[in-house]
């Protein structure tokens, strides 16, 4: 008798099951719920369950659209999947099929929302870099309260010598002049767990930024103005002292350079130059100062009369060619100063002792005089 009951049980349930499979057809779960709302750039996923029918479950989408930036594929198989990052706001509509193992088949309309953009990458443009000079900026992300943004580039590459950091920092020494472009990408994160995606494209320009000085020579005491010119970049530029400049000298925003040398020597000016673009970089002139311009000679060598005279004069510093002239004084008769080698010569007949005074000038203007003694005898 307890055979029987069993058996009789067993048969219920066979029924019950084969009455249940005619009782529910292929279809999607009623009870799921509508497809989330999505925004432009944050990431997207919504799961789509069915019933009944036999496994494995395929998914597509018959008619309509999906919003753009999203797609439908089977999660397992019983399961759908639209997911993806949203690139177009406003509502779409789709049919979307369901299909089993037999080859039967269901649809139902799914209606999406995707609202605009409420993050994304707020730098426009790069400030351009300089070859062979340090380089930072920092790429910024926002308006949405975030804990964390993460960058890496996507497509192109990055000047050499640059490097994208996690954290959105462009840094390093570009080695070379030239244009890169490339696509970052900036993944957030904010206090809902929310994701949020954005990409964009950047040019990134690398120009060669050089100075030249107009005059590199001065003199101790004597006034030095000299400009520097830059080329490479865009002007106007703009220039400011970096480092320790020429005691004496400053520079000036727009590239002058002047004052009064207070002291001989070789040295290196550095100055900071800025184009209309921003690109910087410290670039290095040599300046040369003279020591302060004299006569030389102390005293002239004596001379017979009737015979050939010759004595050259001599300076110390100053900045060559020297022009020589007399100033208080004169030369005995026959005796002659030539200006451009400071030499003189000729035949006198008179003797005695004559004081003469000579004045040397220099290229940068700067003179000296002093008075010697000429014997005749």
């Amino acid at each position: 008798m307890r055979l029987r009951f069993i058996k009789v049980l067993a048969v219920v349930a066979v029924l019950a099951a084969a009455f249940s499979g005619i009782a529910r057809a292929l279809d999607f779960d009623d009870d799921d719920i509508p497809p989330p709302k999505g925004e432009v750039g944050a990431v997207y996923r919504f799961e789509v369950a069915a019933h009944a029918g036999c496994l494995p479950y395929h998914f597509a989408v018959d008619s309509g659209q999906l919003p753009p930036g999203l797609k439908l594929s089977d999660l397992d198989e019983r399961t759908g999947l639209i997911d993806g990052v949203p690139t177009q706001s406003g509502t779409w509509s789709a049919w979307l099929s369901l299909h089993d193992c037999a080859g039967k088949s269901a649809q139902d309309l799914f209606t999406f929302e995707i609202a605009p953009r409420t993050w994304g990458i707020k730098t426009t443009s790069l400030p351009s870099a300089v070859a062979e000079a340090p380089y930072s900026t920092n790429l910024q992300a926002g308006d949405h309260p975030t804990t964390v943004v993460t960058w890496k580039v996507t497509s192109g590459s990055l000047p050499a010598g640059l490097t994208l950091g996690a954290d959105g920092t462009i840094s390093g020494t570009p080695t070379t002049a030239g244009s890169s472009t490339f696509t970052v990408t900036a993944t957030s994160s904010d206090l809902s767990s929310q994701n949020r995606v954005d990409s964009r494209q950047f040019t990134l320009a690398v120009v060669s930024l050089s100075a030249t000085a107009s005059r590199t020579i001065g003199e101790v005491k004597a006034p030095f103005t000299s400009t520097l010119t830059a080329s490479g970049g865009t002007a106007p530029y703009t220039w400011t002292a970096s480092g320790v400049t020429p005691p004496g000298l400053s520079v000036a925003s727009n590239g002058v350079v002047s004052g009064v040398p207070t002291r001989a020597g070789s040295f290196g000016l550095t100055a900071h130059v800025v184009d209309a673009s921003g690109a910087g970089r410290d670039v290095q002139v040599t300046l040369v100062i003279r020591p302060r311009l004299t006569v030389a000679a102390r005293r002239l060598p004596a001379a017979a009369a009737g015979r050939a005279y010759r004595a050259k004069l001599s300076a110390r510093g100053g900045v060559a060619p020297f022009r020589w002239s007399l100033g208080h004084g004169a030369l005995p008769r026959g005796l002659k100063l030539t200006s451009r080698t400071g030499t003189i010569a000729g035949t006198t007949k008179n003797t005695g002792t004559f004081r003469v005074t000579v004045r040397v000038r220099d290229a940068l203007g700067a003179s000296s005089t002093k008075t010697l003694v000429l014997t005749v005898r």
